[in-house]
């Protein structure tokens, strides 16, 4: 199986009527970037905003299993192999990190 990269650093702009792969990362990073709560017609969708309000390692390892669950839920054709996480320079600098999801594709019957 091929494993696919999805680096989540900004909410990206939307893309319409992409297909296979290019749809999956899409909705990968959709719900990566959205609290939980702030889609009108599913309040579900995305991540719980508490996360960040927690020491690093402890935010670090509440994101991976909210990540985890959430993509599950929202994006059942993927397969999460891994989530990493990165800091640019300019990242460092202000505190921050952003995460980097590995997954294959799964077979949805």
């Amino acid at each position: 199986m091929i494993e696919h990269t999805v680096n989540v650093t900004q909410p990206a702009a939307m893309r319409f009527g992409l297909t296979g792969i290019e749809s999956i990362k899409q909705n990968i990073q959709v719900i990566a970037t959205t609290y939980a709560g702030t889609v009108p017609l599913d309040r579900a969708l995305g991540i719980s905003p508490g996360v960040v309000d927690q020491p690093e390692v402890i935010a670090q390892a509440l994101f991976v299993n909210e990540l985890m669950a959430a993509i599950e839920e929202g994006e059942p054709r993927a397969q999460i192999t891994d989530i990493d996480y990165e800091q640019t320079p300019e990242e460092a600098a202000q505190g921050k990190y952003h995460a980097v999801i590995r997954f294959v594709e799964r077979e949805v019957l």
